[in-house]
């Protein structure tokens, strides 16, 4: 009984997570935000499940998404492979890139804005190019 009630948590909390993190932003906002946060009680309350198990459940689903994000990150080559292995990436002063032949490239940190481990990802066809790290 204690295991399927793990498994069925588990599973509740997924469904909301991924609703109120991918939807709810986009479609309303902070009231949705709000309205998520009445509905994830409500739903606590009727299924009388244990806030400690969606603690538990967010802290290791965050744990595993950064460590995929790193790994996925050290497998970018860095500047200097980038342009050696695309010859044609470079261009009168400017990087392209190697895909879509995009102009439109920008940084972003691996794990937000003040990260100091950085990728470069063209804005065309969303393609990690090549990382870098502010030193």
């Amino acid at each position: 009984m204690g295991f399927l009630e793990i498994v069925g948590g588990l599973v509740l909390f997924s469904i909301l997570s991924v609703f109120s993190f991918i939807l709810l932003p986009t479609l309303f906002g902070c009231f949705g935000f709000i309205l998520f946060l009445i509905v994830f009680f409500a739903l606590l309350v009727y299924f009388s499940a244990s806030i400690l198990w969606f603690i538990g459940f967010v802290f290791i689903s965050y744990l595993f998404l950064a460590i995929r994000k790193y790994f996925r990150y050290q497998k970018l080559p860095d500047y200097d492979a980038y342009l050696s292995q695309n010859v044609n990436a470079y261009v009168n002063g400017k990087v392209y890139c190697n895909s879509c032949g995009s102009e439109h490239i920008i940084h972003t940190g691996l794990f937000g804005p003040q990260s100091k481990l950085r990728y470069y990802m063209c804005m065309s066809c969303r393609k990690h190019l090549y990382r870098f790290k502010v030193i």
